[in-house]
């Protein structure tokens, strides 16, 4: 089901309008903490895209580098299953480290807190809640089996959910 909520006084978008943002942020600081600790240029990663996962930020598995001559065996290994892409060596100690980094040194979110923002029991099955700041409204994608109980949620249809999308800020 999609929503929008546009009335900016209200609980609801004040705390969705947080939780998004600091999210945002969070995208860019683990960028920032990736590329520190890694000292190396990457074109492509390897991971989960955006929010629609259990930490609603970006999971980063492995990366394909822009000089992959310079690459420390002992620290990365390639990929199996995907040539030129580079993950955490786990038969060393480093590259344990690595990975470690990778799956638990890096920040995120919950994908929960948007049901209890909502008020909302957590549901045992579902699909990624998606939100997002779109201007001065907040759009968001919840499961068609999720029951909303606030009035500043406004169900709209799937095409005024996809042109507010265009609207991204």
């Amino acid at each position: 089901m999609y929503y929008k909520i546009e009335n900016k006084e209200c609980e609801l978008y004040k705390k969705l309008f947080e939780m998004r943002s600091d999210e945002l942020k969070i995208e860019e600081t683990n960028k920032e903490a990736i590329n520190n600790k890694i000292g190396l240029d990457w074109s492509v990663f390897l991971g989960y895209a955006g929010q629609q996962n259990f930490n609603r930020v970006t999971v980063y598995q492995g990366f394909m580098f822009k000089e992959p001559e310079k690459v420390d065996l002992k620290v990365w290994g390639e990929d199996t299953k995907n040539e030129g892409v580079f993950v955490p060596n786990r038969r060393t100690k480093v590259g344990r480290e690595m990975s470690d980094f990778l799956a638990n040194g890096l920040n995120g979110s919950f994908c929960m807190r948007v049901y209890d923002i909502l008020g909302m029991p957590h549901p045992n099955r579902f699909i990624f809640p998606y939100i997002e700041i779109v201007g001065e409204k907040i759009i968001l994608f919840l499961d068609d089996d999720t029951e909303t109980i606030d009035e500043n949620l406004i169900e709209i249809t799937s095409k005024e959910f996809k042109e507010l999308s265009t609207l991204k800020t």
